[in-house]
């Protein structure tokens, strides 16, 4: 990927989860494991279907799911800043 930008994923809490490279415009959805710059909440390396928690306020962001042949996490709307590119 060529074209994009590199952006904060934050809980609704305020906590800064992780550095996104998003490529294309819209809403974020998955975020694929690969694309992370800076991960605070330890993604990488974790197993398919666990479901990862904010460490600030506890709260589950989403599934890591095998999508289109890579690790992603699928992100629950709900517990992240609405992040329109």
């Amino acid at each position: 990927m060529k074209t994009g930008k590199l952006i904060w994923i934050e809980c609704l809490c305020g906590y800064q989860l992780f550095r996104y490279f998003k490529a294309g415009k819209g809403r974020i959805i998955k975020c694929f494991i690969g694309r992370l710059s800076e991960d605070r909440v330890g993604l990488a390396g974790r197993a398919t279907h666990s479901k990862p928690r904010c460490p600030n306020c506890g709260k589950e962001l989403g599934i890591i799911m095998i999508i289109r042949g890579e690790p992603a996490l699928k992100l629950n709307q709900g517990t992240i800043k609405n992040i329109i590119v």
